[in-house]
């Protein structure tokens, strides 16, 4: 049965063109034309409209676009891995959130300093701050290369090496930037720059309110993705039973 584009706009609370987008961005199997040129959406369509509807707030579109690829090619298990891929990826940010959170904390506290900050003025090489932060080699070497901080360059081999200071950077940058996601601000690295000059590592209150936020943040995200998981496998099970009958509008 060909059903309206205005009546599966109207019902889902977006336009029309709304909808041709995620057309175009091949979030939907073919649709048919009618002679006259019209577009031919079925409840197979309103199926896959009502899952880009429901992953939307916890993935981003061009990662739905590539899931839902995989489910229209009948490729059911490639498209839930996928999405099990954007949960680990969360939960990895969890981790590292944690972990920068904790060394900033610690950096005032004598007695419970992270082991990289004290470090005796040694200098670090980037893999060991990967490996103490959770930041990867080359987000460090992307935020070097684009002035938040200035690595200095092994004599013997160019490679670059860090100060126990720039360490303390390091963390603030990946804190900093978390929040300024949170907030929607995209174009933030001027903004990083302009916090790190007065950035206070001993204030408490401004770490923890950082710690809170990004933890809301998180968590707001992990409940997103998982409702959207539930929506994608309901998809699924549709695809694989060729059972499209229940979305009626």
């Amino acid at each position: 049965m060909a059903i309206r584009p205005i009546d599966i706009a109207r019902k889902l609370g977006i336009s029309t063109t709304t909808l041709r987008k995620y057309e175009e961005f091949g979030l939907v199997p073919t649709v048919s034309r009618s002679i006259s040129g019209y577009r031919i959406y079925t409840q197979e369509h309103i199926s896959y409209f009502i899952c880009v509807r429901e992953m939307l707030p916890g993935f981003a579109l061009n990662y739905i676009s590539r899931i839902l690829k995989e489910v229209i090619a009948k490729k059911i298990d490639s498209a839930l891995w996928m999405a099990n891929r954007a949960q680990a990826h969360l939960y990895q940010q969890k981790i590292i959130s944690k972990k920068i959170i904790l060394n900033l904390a610690r950096i005032d506290q004598q007695e419970e300093k992270s082991p990289i900050i004290n470090t005796n003025h040694e200098l670090l090489t980037i893999n060991d701050v990967s490996k103490e932060t959770g930041v990867t080699s080359a987000t460090i070497r992307y935020w070097d290369k684009i002035g938040l901080i200035s690595a200095q360059r092994c004599t013997e081999n160019n490679y670059r090496m860090f100060t126990a200071e720039q360490v303390k950077q390091i963390l603030a940058i990946y804190a900093l930037k978390f929040t300024f996601q949170i907030k929607g601000q995209k174009h933030f690295i001027n903004l990083i720059k302009e916090e790190l000059k007065d950035f206070d590592y001993n204030d408490r209150d401004k770490i923890s309110g950082m710690k809170s936020d990004i933890e809301k943040y998180l968590n707001k995200v992990n409940r997103s993705q998982i409702s959207g998981i539930t929506a994608l496998y309901c998809l699924c099970i549709q695809v694989e039973t060729n059972n499209f009958d229940n979305q009626i509008l």
